[in-house]
């Protein structure tokens, strides 16, 4: 393992922030050059590594970095280094080197395997921190797993990554080594094989943050696939590149003698910039092979034939529409959170309109439990506090509120930085702004800056393969004869017609009011979709409200009842208040008063 520097023995020449270069305490004794600055410090991240004999350090105590409080695994791994022959032997048939085992820190101990109800002696994968033990992971012989309680969860070899441009992500410990043995040390591994979660994205951040490419080279399989598109999500594709092992892994090309040549052959994501056709080909392979690429809609039979007249696809942005108090919003949350479900998807709600927060979180929960927060309705008694704490364990890791601090004014740039991060520390599909007159637009002039707007919104969407839904108002429409307000469309989207032009697709909800001869009706028109696969632009599906718990459902499927946690949707039928006492407001009193207060008085309405 890397030589470690104590961080008070280094001479920060008097800085207390930024970076700097200074000797390097540890080899500056057997350079030829006495003056020579070899050690990089980053003094505000706390971190430092040496050009020349690849020491490093770490300043910040690791325990109070985080939030969540970690167990450190007993410190005496030293103890244990001495590797048996049995366990030389099996390492070098992996083509893995006692040497390259004891540069990573590799220990042998008797240790309890629960799958075994035993002690079994077995090879330790020693996780480091700086120069602190912070995971220890266990393999028996017969390739048991099991590793220690409570201790931090980190990339294996985070120290490799300190003040590198470069680094490869790896799905084991044995791959790690693996590229050690072609002389690729700049490598991490993630800590759980193929499975994603956002502690160690977390607790590693300031580690890899400032790297400049990443190089995945997880395993050839489907879980290796997915992982692949995974990391590439959180980091940018931009930043990403990729190996495609003739083995499974690394360690199989390395056993077959041809890691050497498969660990440099680096590919690129399709994201933006010159393509050649072998860069695409695979691409082309597919839709040859499999057909159109595959859309994404709500597969519950309460959306009816939605599928088939609009669908999306990541990498899209899609603009919703709609009169106040017909349920755009409502609509959109219903949409989103059964894709959560469908797709095992994130997602993340700017939304200022439906502040403050915790009140937001009693509507979202009753679209996802199917039962009212505040009281019985009907037949349906209300949410107990086992149905919130069913909703708290579901919602936990699926959704995610975005605000400002304090007093700071949300702008285009401050959210799109944000949606940034949250792709970085969980991994985050979806982003839903609500709505467009929420966020402030630079100075200038506003058609301008709405289109400037419009085209960071479509280029982050294609470029990070996430899915943007952006709310927008329309302008005062107009009634027909027949005192009905027309169907907004997308070019009626207040302040610009780019909102139909930029956007890949986009929908308007409009909902029809009860008379003394007719039921109230929300209508979702698809009003875009990019490609004609997608859907049939100006077709339409008719839902029904449900006050019981904010849904939608078409009449033909019989009332959502269901929580989304669990898969079964039961088929039972139950009184149901209407439309306009879920809304309690009066169509053109309440729509001319939100245009008196928010339209008249500006050139364009933002």
């Amino acid at each position: 393992m890397k030589n470690f520097i104590e961080w008070l023995d280094i001479d920060l020449r008097g800085k207390t922030s930024g970076q700097t270069k200074t000797k390097c305490p540890h080899c500056v004794h057997t350079s030829k050059d006495k003056s020579s600055r070899d050690l990089s410090v980053n003094i505000s991240k706390g971190l430092a590594n040496c050009h020349r004999c690849e020491s490093v350090s770490v300043r910040d105590n690791i325990q109070a970095e985080t939030k969540k409080e970690y167990k450190l695994p007993v410190q005496e791994w030293r103890n244990y280094t001495k590797l048996s022959d049995k366990l030389v032997k099996y390492l070098e048939s992996r083509k893995i080197s006692q040497a390259t085992a004891i540069e990573l820190g590799w220990t042998e101990e008797l240790y309890w395997q629960p799958s075994k109800n035993k002690k079994v002696t077995n090879l330790v994968f020693n996780t480091f921190e700086g120069d602190v033990l912070v995971n220890k992971k266990y393999r028996s012989a017969d390739k048991k797993f099991t590793q220690s309680a409570g201790t931090k969860s980190i990339f294996y070899n985070i120290n490799s990554a300190i003040g590198q441009k470069e680094l490869y992500i790896v799905e084991g410990e044995m791959d790690v080594a693996s590229l050690y043995e072609v002389g690729i040390k700049n490598v991490v591994s993630v800590p759980n094989g193929a499975n994603d979660n956002d502690d160690f994205w977390i607790n590693s951040e300031k580690y890899i943050k400032d790297i400049e490419q990443f190089v995945i080279a997880v395993d050839n399989d489907e879980k290796g696939n997915e992982l692949k598109n995974a990391i590439a999500h959180r980091l940018g594709r931009h930043r990403c590149t990729f190996i495609e092992f003739e083995g499974k892994d690394a360690n199989d090309d390395l056993k077959s003698l041809k890691l050497d040549k498969t660990a440099f052959n680096k590919k690129r994501f399709p994201v933006s910039g010159t393509f050649r056709i072998s860069d695409l080909y695979d691409g082309v392979l597919d839709l040859y092979d499999n057909g159109l690429p595959k859309t994404i809609y709500p597969k519950s039979k309460y959306f009816g034939n939605l599928k088939d007249i609009y669908s999306e696809m990541l990498g899209q942005l899609v603009v919703a529409t709609g009169m106040p108090s017909h349920g755009k919003s409502t609509f959109t949350d219903w949409k989103v959170l059964n894709l959560i479900k469908d797709y095992n998807f994130k997602a993340s709600w700017f939304s200022p309109e439906h502040s403050p927060m915790s009140l937001y979180h009693s509507s979202l929960a009753e679209k996802v439990i199917g039962k009212n927060f505040w009281k019985q309705k009907g037949n349906v008694e209300r949410m107990t506090k086992d149905d919130l704490d069913k909703y708290h364990e579901w919602a936990n890791d699926k959704i995610y509120l975005t605000d400002c601090d304090g007093g700071q004014l949300p702008t285009w740039d401050w959210l799109l930085d944000k949606f940034k991060e949250q792709m970085y520390s969980f991994g985050i599909n979806i982003f839903v702004i609500d709505a467009f007159n929420k966020v402030l637009l630079p100075k200038g002039n506003k058609l301008e800056q709405i289109n400037i707007v419009l085209t960071k919104l479509t280029h982050f969407a294609q470029a990070n393969n996430v899915l943007i839904y952006l709310v927008a108002h329309p302008t005062k429409m107009k009634k027909s004869d027949d005192g009905i307000y027309d169907v907004p469309t997308l070019y009626d989207v207040s302040g610009s017609a780019d909102f139909r032009n930029q956007t890949h697709c986009g929908y308007t909800i409009y909902r029809t009011f009860a008379t003394d001869t007719t039921e109230d009706c929300t209508s979702f028109y698809n009003m875009k979709t990019k490609f004609s696969f997608q859907g049939e632009i100006g077709a339409k599906v008719d839902f029904k409200y449900c006050d019981i718990n904010g849904r939608y459902y078409t009449e033909e499927s019989g009332l959502p009842i269901h929580s989304l946690i669990y898969d079964k949707e039961p088929e039972f039928k139950l009184p149901l208040g209407t439309t306009a006492e879920a809304f309690k407001q009066q169509q053109d009193d309440e729509f001319d008063q939100w245009h008196k207060e928010n339209i008249e008085n500006d050139e364009i309405p933002f």
